[in-house]
């Protein structure tokens, strides 16, 4: 408690605050520690959004650039790249599990842990017709959206799919709308067509024929793939916790270790995919595996511990980066056309990341909110009527 010390004829001596000024100080002081505790939780996610910005860049700019670099004379294997990399996702559950149960104290803790985390299938938690009801469309879903990613790689540069695969923010507008009644926002619209018209500078500064056109339509396609594992994973499951999604992520990685390798048995005996054991480049392909697992594992930490703005930031930065890289390393260009193509798509992104209260306030002129065209109407048809009737309506 705060006292007010004075001196009066010579004597010291302590006067009392009275009670409304008691409480006007203690008032204070909550005040002034509840805004030194803001502040300290927003420096906090500050300086761990910028160091996820630069994890999730470099792991994304990673892991490409090293799937792209398994293609060689004699592996050419991307559902294989996209198979192997997928069982490294087994880890996410261990790694925030022991985290959470070490600092936990007690046994009975851990069993809490994974109740909460299980319920991200319902109330009978984790069974065996939840793992395939849910576990398995979204791994066909994963494991096809990956292969179309790894293909393209293939074909056409790795700065070019980045680039167009960052346009996944225009169909998950497009699909939330459609799916779960997203409200109708001009600014996102906008954003939209800024994204699809960059898709279009782009396939014509890659000209759309050959190889590259197979390119162009696969990193699409993994855009919309993107979009859809998202869309329906916030459909189906809603705002999972970190715990939530590391353990989707672990059981996704099983079910690809048990039903998905005849796929790849069946794409090698039939020559679509050319490799041999002997000429696996084991380096690479765990450097690719390792890397998207941390891309992936920071993306999910990042939602739950900091703001949304720095993952979106971490993955427009892999856009200009993998630009450098390709032009260092592989000598491979990044042409006007397609700059003008990257900054419509980024454009696009950045649009889409907008906070509510200002997207509400960029309205089209022929798009007026139905509460004022009503209340419009309703002020003319008033105007019509003689002034005694207007006041009783």
């Amino acid at each position: 408690m705060s006292t007010t010390y004075g001196v009066c004829e010579g004597e010291e001596h302590v006067i009392q605050p009275d009670e409304e000024e008691r409480d006007r100080i203690d008032d204070m002081m909550k005040i002034h520690s509840s805004d030194h505790r803001c502040m300290s939780d927003n420096t906090r996610k500050t300086i761990l959004g910028l160091l996820i910005v630069v994890g999730i860049a470099v792991s994304w700019v990673g892991a490409t650039q090293f799937t792209k670099s398994t293609y060689s004379d004699t592996f050419d294997a991307p559902f294989l790249v996209v198979w192997f990399s997928t069982l490294w996702m087994c880890v996410c559950y261990p790694g925030y599990f022991l985290p959470a149960f070490a600092f936990g104290g007690n046994r009975g803790h851990a069993k809490l842990i994974f109740r909460e985390n299980e319920s991200v299938f319902g109330s009978a938690g984790l069974t065996c017709v939840a793992f395939f009801k849910y576990v398995g469309p979204f791994c066909v879903c994963w494991a096809a959206t990956n292969y179309m990613y790894a293909y393209a790689l293939g074909t056409i540069s790795a700065a070019d799919v980045t680039a167009l695969f960052s346009s996944n923010t225009a169909f998950i507008y497009i699909l939330s709308w459609i799916v779960l009644n997203e409200k109708f926002v001009p600014l996102k619209v906008l954003a939209t067509i800024l994204s699809i018209g960059g898709l279009v500078v782009m396939a014509y500064a890659d000209g759309f024929k050959g190889p590259t056109a197979v390119g162009i339509v696969l990193s699409v396609g993994a855009a919309i793939g993107a979009a859809i594992y998202k869309v329906f994973f916030k459909c189906v499951v809603g705002d999972a916790s970190l715990g939530q999604v590391s353990l989707f992520l672990t059981l996704l990685s099983i079910f690809n270790l048990f039903f998905l390798w005849p796929v790849m048995l069946i794409l090698h005996v039939t020559g679509v995919e050319e490799w041999n054991i002997k000429n696996i480049p084991w380096g690479v392909l765990c450097g690719s595996a390792a890397l998207g697992v941390a891309f992936n594992f920071l993306i999910n930490f990042g939602i739950a511990y900091t703001y949304p703005l720095y993952i979106a930031i971490g993955t427009v930065l892999g856009i200009p980066l993998n630009a450098v890289v390709d032009y260092i390393w592989r000598d491979t260009p990044f042409g006007v056309i397609k700059i003008i193509g990257t900054i419509l798509i980024v454009g696009g992104f950045v649009l889409m990341l907008v906070p509510e209260p200002w997207q509400d306030k960029v309205r089209w002129p022929c798009l007026k909110p139905r509460g004022e065209e009503l209340a419009r109407v309703d002020s003319e048809d008033k105007s019509l009527l003689p002034e005694d009737e207007q006041k009783e309506k």
